[in-house]
């Protein structure tokens, strides 16, 4: 497997705190995927995934080739479109990428669990079609804050296009330690 990832650049997203992730596009991160969760694995690190982006379904392939067999996914993105899923011990479906409050509660009570943790928040891009700037920041601030207290790490993924303003990423940049780009 070809590394796109150097090792500093695992370092920094897997040492306490918390990080951006910018994507050019989308397509980039599907091919690195698996290769961001095997060394997480590697780490020791238990992970939670929590997703407005991909159902848990795409994210489960992920895992399974990456042979990830200590995570919990929080998917806000299955339940508005199929009807009656039912959550399992490594995965809950949350009614709308719209709530934030359900999404938090659910992380918070993951996080409290023993071990060391790696979060993926995926993505930002695309919580704020549901969701007000403002409401955003609001869960920014709150995740990052949980994620300090537990020293827990934590990786916000933004995937770059116009439709994020760079005054919202500088408010967002108030929350987070380290940045990296994957081109």
């Amino acid at each position: 497997m070809e590394t796109r990832f150097n090792n500093d650049f695992i370092e920094r997203m897997t040492d306490d705190g918390v990080g951006m992730l910018f994507v050019k596009e989308r397509y980039k991160l599907d091919e690195m995927a698996v290769e961001l969760l095997t060394r997480i694995k590697n780490k020791g690190l238990r992970l939670i995934y929590v997703t407005s982006s991909l159902p848990s379904q795409s994210i489960q392939e992920k895992l399974d080739l990456a042979k990830v067999t200590d995570y919990f996914i929080i998917d806000s993105v299955t339940a508005p479109i199929i009807q009656d899923v039912v959550s399992t011990n490594k995965c809950i479906f949350i009614k709308s990428p719209g709530d934030l409050t359900e999404i938090s509660i659910n992380l918070e009570s993951m996080l409290k669990k023993e071990g060391e943790t790696f979060v993926i928040i995926d993505s930002i891009t695309s919580f704020l079609i549901y969701n007000s700037e403002s409401e955003i920041l609001r869960f920014i601030h709150f995740t990052s804050s949980i994620a300090r207290e537990r020293k827990t790490k934590l990786v916000f993924i933004v995937i770059e296009n116009n439709g994020i303003s760079k005054n919202f990423l500088d408010k967002i940049r108030s929350f987070i330690d380290e940045e990296a780009e994957l081109n």
